[in-house]
């Protein structure tokens, strides 16, 4: 079965044929699984970058890994060091409440949620790195409407605790420095309640 994995007009990994195998496995064993998706695929979903492996939310035993390696050796999508599917991000991120998840895909033995892209942000803010930044920033520079401090006050109604000085590394890489120059001169007053 290798080489079955199908790529999209734009690059992407088409998983759904993956997800499909992966039922078909999890129904030979009769067993169901629910898996709540973050990262690079929401990204993906969404009409971003693309993800080669996914991050995501589920209950792992010892049939599940032996399953995600199975359909991954026979897609060819595994890594060396890791599968393509995956649950680590639950050792940084407690599980997304359900209002905050959407359905992708439903299927007889495994259902397939994600999160909203607005959840995501506060999950990559919350890390801060480099690339989740970065990742932010690419989603504020779609929609011009967005606002530092109400997309921060959204974020702090979803119990995430995000710097302002991160969230506005976002807004500079989606708006340029000059917007930003123009936001701190406009909004010192408020500024000054986190610095």
């Amino acid at each position: 079965m290798k080489g079955l994995i199908q790529v999209n007009n734009d690059g992407t990994i088409d998983f759904e044929p993956v997800f499909m195998r992966m039922n078909d496995e999890l129904s030979l064993i009769g067993q169901s699984l629910k898996i709540v998706c973050a990262g690079g695929y929401v990204m993906q979903l969404n009409g971003y970058r693309g993800t080669a492996d996914i991050d995501a939310y589920y209950e792992s035993s010892q049939s599940i890994e032996a399953i995600i390696r199975k359909v991954g050796d026979e897609f060819d999508i595994n890594q060396p060091d890791e599968l393509w599917l995956n649950n680590s991000i639950a050792n940084m991120n407690p599980q997304p409440p359900n209002e905050y998840c959407k359905l992708v895909y439903l299927f007889s033995s495994l259902v397939v949620e994600a999160v909203s892209i607005k959840y995501l942000i506060g999950m990559k803010l919350a890390s801060g790195r480099a690339q989740d930044v970065m990742d932010v920033g690419d989603i504020l520079n779609r929609d011009n409407n967005v606002q530092p401090f109400e997309l921060l006050s959204e974020l702090k109604s979803m119990k995430f605790d995000v710097d302002i000085s991160v969230l506005l590394d976002a807004f500079e890489r989606a708006r340029g420095m000059d917007w930003l120059d123009g936001f701190y001169k406009d909004n010192q007053g408020e500024l000054s309640k986190f610095f």
